[in-house]
């Protein structure tokens, strides 16, 4: 057994077979590193085995972690061996993940050696290739809607599933024409919050991240702001809420970050806001901002000097307006009905409140009309004991709730 520092190991996207990682997996293996079995790697530090567990090494902010090295003499070896793992123990490859190997496979490799690699049944294997045109048609098709759903570019998606333009434009032609559902059906376990205080009891969110906000705020948003498949583009996406709750409430989403959280890292996209919107963004129907709260996050998400969080009051407040008059610049004529949202709440520096909801509205309110406000209270674990008594002790009241500011274009004036 060696070790090896998280950022040396390789993991090819290409050749791991578990496609869908599992971010609540990996936070609960953060949560207790020191009962994980090692990982198991190539002699070129190829990831074989273990990618939850890796990344939850990257999460805790390990510098090391323990590694098996099994030399592999081929790609095809490689790949067959990392199927073979997964198939047998730890987090397992799922019956679909087995299915879609076994067709790969299909007519290429000797059926004994497929299902020994598979721990499947002759019986099953004759069963799954029996239709695999058919399945194979339905692969594409998901993975053309799951691109397409998260605003991957028609060049991307052509090059990534081999089809022509043409073809392409067709292909989600029908996928948007299949998957028209009402909101009555999308939103039928929902119930959605009636006045202007939107009070949630305690964040339910998958992956715990600094900042993180009760999803319930976003279903809020979608339900009162947004028609199924509009785009929502959120630029401080790192715990990876918006991806969790447009995907059920089938809404399109472009999200990025400056630092993701390493559990969503193949999801959201790298990008630092400051420097302006992502050429590849698609015109955005809801803006949703929820940016570091200034000095209250200094250092929480990382020590980059253009941190929203690190940098001063004057530069922080001038991105916030760059960012209004960047996307109505963005919506053009062509989005009547979008909306910009932005949650801030306040927060007290050196002994004085900062009132950065306000100040953040006379930024925004230079570029877009003032909708509505929403007070979000927060939970009332916000603030620890220590915090309570010394507000005793000096006669302070403390802050409870956050601003919800919905903004749009007047139209009225032209603006």
């Amino acid at each position: 057994m060696e070790t090896r520092k998280p950022e040396e190991i390789v993991w090819r996207e290409d050749l791991y077979p578990r496609l869908k990682p599992d971010a609540g997996k990996i936070q609960s293996y953060a949560d207790d590193l020191a009962v994980l079995p090692p990982i198991e790697v190539n002699q070129d530090n190829v990831l074989i085995d273990g990618y939850h567990r890796w990344r939850a090494h990257q999460m805790a902010g390990a510098e090391s972690l323990c590694v098996t090295v099994t030399p592999t003499a081929s790609e095809a070896e490689l790949l067959m061996l990392a199927v073979s793992r997964n198939a047998t123990h730890g987090l397992q490859l799922s019956t679909e993940d087995k299915r879609r190997y076994a067709l790969r496979w299909w007519n290429v490799l000797p059926e004994a050696q497929i299902c020994a690699t598979l721990s499947i049944t002759d019986r099953t294997f004759r069963r799954w290739t029996k239709g695999k045109r058919e399945q194979q048609e339905a692969d594409l098709t998901a993975d053309i809607r799951a691109r397409w759903l998260r605003c991957e570019s028609p060049e991307t998606i052509a090059a990534a599933t081999g089809l022509e333009p043409r073809t392409l434009e067709r292909r989600i032609a029908e996928i948007r024409q299949n998957g028209q559902m009402t909101d009555l059906t999308l939103f039928r376990d929902f119930s959605p919050e009636l006045y202007n205080i939107w009070s949630f009891s305690k964040a339910t969110n998958t992956v715990r991240h600094f900042g993180n906000v009760p999803p319930e705020i976003l279903d809020n948003l979608l339900y009162y702001y947004t028609q199924p498949f509009d785009v929502v583009f959120d630029p401080f996406a790192g715990g990876g809420m918006t991806i969790d709750v447009c995907q059920q409430r089938q809404r399109r989403y472009y999200v990025s970050d400056l630092t993701p959280t390493p559990a969503r890292i193949p999801e959201i996209r790298q990008w630092d806001i400051a420097q302006g919107l992502p050429e590849d963004l698609p015109v955005p129907d809801l803006v949703f901002l929820d940016p570091p709260y200034w000095r209250q996050a200094a250092g929480q998400y990382s020590d980059q000097p253009n941190d929203l969080a690190n940098v001063s009051l004057e530069v922080f407040l001038k991105t916030i307006g760059d960012i209004a008059k960047a996307v109505k610049r963005k919506w053009g004529a062509s989005r009547p009905h979008a909306r910009l949202a932005l949650l801030m709440g306040m927060l007290k520096t050196e002994g004085a409140m900062v009132d950065l909801p306000w100040l953040c509205y006379t930024e925004i309110a230079r570029y877009l009309h003032l909708e509505m406000r929403y007070q979000v209270p927060y939970s009332t674990q916000v603030h620890g004991g220590q915090f309570v008594q010394r507000a005793k002790d000096h006669r302070e009241c403390l802050y409870l709730f956050r601003d919800l500011l919905v903004f749009k274009r007047d139209t009225e004036k032209g603006l």
